[in-house]
């Protein structure tokens, strides 16, 4: 699998390869999704409004992690939410302190939410965090070896 850069939603680990999920599972099962020009498993893939889906069951899956990729931009903790092939990079802040936004060159997208376009070379301590989706039914089954 090829990844947009940065990383985030959904990723399925499937027979040791990482998939692209469009959504939380539902019912027990997920929904797999792939914009490659060839399918990326014709067993788990069918082409369907230009793209390739794929729908399993989360048993299968033997890691589901929600991804988000964040970094530091002058101290402040922010999501990375694009990385164009220049180095320009679009940032979401994190943290509390709105109030130093304005002087620190965020913009105000909508209530909350603070934005800022930087190169990728101002940020530092950049990393993907990843939430285990499958913990808790683990902590509620006991470990399966």
């Amino acid at each position: 699998m090829s990844y947009r850069r940065p990383r985030s939603g959904i990723i399925a680990t499937i027979d040791g390869r990482e998939y692209e999920a469009n959504s939380y599972p539902r019912e027990g099962a997920l929904t797999l999704v792939s914009r490659e020009t060839e399918n990326p498993d014709p067993t788990l893939f069918v082409e369907q409004d230009g793209q390739w889906l794929g729908t399993v069951p989360v048993a299968r899956c033997e890691r589901l992690a929600e991804v988000t990729t964040v970094a530091d931009h002058l101290g402040h903790t922010c999501q990375v939410i694009s990385i164009a092939e220049d180095g320009t990079t679009g940032l979401y802040y994190l943290g509390d302190d709105m109030a130093a936004m304005p002087r620190d060159g965020f913009v105000q997208t909508d209530a909350g939410t603070w934005a800022k376009t930087v190169h990728i070379g101002e940020l530092m301590r950049y990393r993907e965090l990843h939430r285990d989706l499958l913990f808790d039914a683990w902590v509620r089954g006991g470990a399966t070896s």
